[in-house]
């Protein structure tokens, strides 16, 4: 499985030769092997790609992003329904019970207060969140997830708030959409249908799944971010964008071992798409922070 994240900032070309990437600029040529690399991170409106890099991305499954002009990552190639089971989970998909439905965002959500609680512990040993996350209930149907997250945001940083024009949001938006990318390109190869989502549910919204997929995932994102010494600053700069990348290697704790985020991306898939096979919300493992020793 590829590991690298390539960023490319500059005017170059890109194709494919001998199973390898080729980057190719004015001042070199540098190749790399495809089986390496698991995102590609378009930045410059002047990069040129081969078609035949494009269809190799899906081959390695590698995520693909392009930016806009704000150079914020507004496209996602991800591979085409790889998984050898492909009908099979997504007949399950489709048929899954509201209950289950229900059992599983109870899930996502306790322990997405888990990680926002365990990020206010190691910025401020701050244990306020504590013990929030024993009052969501099936579906969260009292909505415990936006008092905790009011409360959250208050504390983290200050005089925030949540999609003004600042540089923290374009910090948090940016690392939040290489997770999204990722996911997306892991339910995809698990043969899963990501605008199908067990509580998000626009119709507009190709990537429901991911949306409720993505939430025990934030924190560590947000962790980063607040780890930044350039926040005030006014824009995103490419050092910057290169340090949210490391998002990817960022550690983790998932059923007892450390791993990166990006294998936690992985593996929540798979252990999803088994939560819905076995009609249990107990097989879904989901991200944690390393404990201290």
């Amino acid at each position: 499985m590829g590991y690298k994240t390539l960023l490319f900032s500059n005017p170059c070309k890109l194709r494919v030769k001998n199973f390898q990437l080729v980057y190719i600029s004015c001042e070199e040529e540098i190749s790399i092997p495809l089986e390496d690399i698991s995102t590609i991170v378009l930045e410059n409106m002047q990069i040129e790609v081969t078609n035949y890099l494009l269809s190799a991305c899906g081959e390695y499954n590698i995520a693909l992003f392009s930016c806009d002009k704000k150079h914020q990552p507004n496209v996602i190639l991800t591979p085409f329904y790889q998984h050898s089971r492909n009908t099979k989970v997504a007949f399950c998909q489709i048929q899954t019970s509201e209950p289950l439905k229900k059992r599983i965002w109870q899930k996502i959500i306790k322990q997405k207060i888990k990680n926002q609680s365990n990020v206010l512990k190691i910025l401020f040993d701050n244990n306020i969140l504590d013990s929030f996350d024993e009052k969501v209930k099936s579906g969260d149907t009292t909505n415990i997830e936006a008092y905790v997250s009011k409360l959250y945001w208050s504390l983290l940083f200050e005089n925030f708030k949540r999609h003004e024009d600042t540089k923290h949001n374009a910090a948090l938006d940016y690392g939040y959409a290489i997770v999204r990318g990722t996911l997306a390109k892991y339910t995809s190869s698990c043969g899963l249908i990501p605008c199908l989502g067990i509580h998000h549910c626009n119709e507009l919204n190709s990537f429901n799944l991911i949306e409720d997929l993505i939430e025990p995932f934030r924190p560590f994102v947000d962790l980063l971010v607040s780890h930044m010494q350039t926040l005030k600053e006014p824009e995103l700069s490419k050092q910057d964008k290169a340090y949210l990348l490391n998002i990817l290697n960022m550690q983790c704790q998932y059923k007892g071992e450390q791993i990166t985020v990006q294998n936690a991306c992985e593996r929540v898939c798979q252990t999803f798409v088994k939560s819905i096979e076995q009609n249990s919300s107990n097989i879904l493992e989901l991200p944690k922070f390393i404990e201290a020793k």
